[in-house]
């Protein structure tokens, strides 16, 4: 017991490292962009990390929790090759459709074709980090050399931008040191990777049903950030570049106090799921201790943020984002929300194999942000986005709570040893 509370403890603080380096060390760099690129070049740089985030999901199909899970169960080294080796195929086919994605953007988004290196090396950051193999490390539960090579490459390079940043015509050097540093973590984690695997041959068939399989993780993975994506495409056509500006600064600080309990549930997932074949006391215990981790750290969460946004971005980024601090309140609310919905979705459901159930519900409530952006968009303005946010996860949480609560299956009412 002492030595799993220590393994997950370990894991959670290489997870947090992880964390920094994609968020926050993203977020220390704002005040310097507010001051050199401008709203209207933070709100590029928001666009375009959008598409980033479907061309990385997109080429991950959803492994970062498939994958990590299968490798969390495997006890040999054989079926851990074959997981990694048809991780790494599956990624290298997907590569086309984040090409025909980007190539898309450039004729249906006006703005991404008078500024193509934005683009270029989005693509260029996605495909690098869609190939990193955080999953095996994941998975097999030793994070931290990976999370210190990853957190010392990105405080490197972010020197040069810095230096070199001066402009709101230098927005695309952001990204161009950003797939540098990307650059840098995938080769080396994959060559820790072929130490410890050997390279299987995966035939077509394997491919099929690893699609097939794979299927509810990804679009669970993929749906979200689409949908964010075409929200902040669909907005971009509505309301200025500055309006997008401040939108995609509250979204990022936002997406960045999420972040913070983010690396508690990585750690925890592959736990879960080891015990559950070992020790399911153990495991409905640990959720259990989550939930309201999760839910009270969540609540305090919002209530700081509420009062301290608007002192904290004037001093922050100045008087001209004033607008994207009450942009950050209203985005607060939805924070206990989106919280306790991952613990129950995310971290239970997917844990004991509902899948498909957790599919549902996210596909259903990001088709209600689509639909509540649509409608509330004249009502609410640059508001709607935050607003829809809180009514779809809202929505989720919901649908989660009562198909648990009506099956049975939820972890404050079942037996450990029901479990299957």
């Amino acid at each position: 017991m002492l030595k799993s509370n220590k393994l997950v403890f370990f894991n959670t603080s290489s997870y947090y490292l992880i964390n920094f380096s994609d968020y926050f060390l993203s977020l220390i760099i704002l005040p310097f962009l507010a001051r050199t690129i401008t709203v209207d070049g933070i709100g590029i740089l928001g666009i375009a990390n959008t598409l980033g985030i479907v061309c990385l999901l997109l080429m991950e199909y959803g492994f970062s929790l498939s994958a990590t899970r299968d490798i969390a169960s495997k006890n040999s080294n054989t079926n851990i090759n074959l997981v990694a080796s048809r991780v790494l195929l599956i990624r290298s086919m997907l590569i086309i459709p984040c090409v025909l994605i980007c190539l898309l953007s450039f004729f249906f988004l006006p703005i991404f074709s008078k500024y193509p290196l934005v683009v270029i090396f989005t693509f260029l950051t996605s495909l690098l980090n869609g190939f990193t193999p955080v999953w095996y490390f994941q998975g097999i539960q030793k994070v931290f050399p990976f999370a210190m090579l990853k957190i010392s490459t990105r405080v490197v390079f972010l020197i040069p931008i810095f230096l070199f940043v001066r402009t709101y015509n230098d927005a695309w050097l952001v990204l161009f040191f950003q797939s540098i540093s990307s650059f840098i973590v995938c080769s080396v984690s994959l060559f820790w990777l072929f130490k410890n695997i050997k390279f299987e041959i995966i035939s077509l068939e394997e491919i099929k049903n690893s699609l097939k399989d794979g299927w509810h993780a990804f679009s669970l993975t993929i749906v979200p950030p689409i949908c964010l994506m075409l929200s902040f495409y669909w907005l971009s056509t509505k309301f200025s570049l500055e309006s997008i500006g401040l939108i995609n600064t509250a979204e990022r600080i936002f997406r960045a106090s999420i972040s913070i309990f983010g690396p508690i549930g990585q750690a925890i997932y592959p736990f879960i799921i080891s015990q559950l074949s070992k020790d399911r006391l153990l495991a409905v215990r640990q959720i259990k201790k989550a939930f309201w981790l999760y839910l009270i750290l969540s609540t305090l969460a919002m209530i700081a943020i509420i009062f301290f946004a608007k002192p904290f971005i004037t001093w922050y980024l100045g008087n001209s984002f004033f607008e994207s601090a009450k942009l950050l309140q209203v985005f607060a609310i939805s924070l206990p929300v989106i919280q306790v919905s991952y613990i129950l979705g995310r971290q239970w459901m997917l844990s004991v194999k509902l899948d498909k159930i957790v599919n549902t519900g996210v596909i259903t409530s990001n088709l209600i942000l689509l639909i509540s952006l649509f409608y509330f968009h004249d009502i609410y303005h640059i508001y709607s986005l935050p607003f829809s946010i809180l009514l779809s996860e809202t929505a989720l949480l919901i649908f989660n709570f009562i198909y648990l609560t009506y099956n049975r299956l939820g972890f404050w009412n079942i037996e450990p040893k029901g479990l299957k």
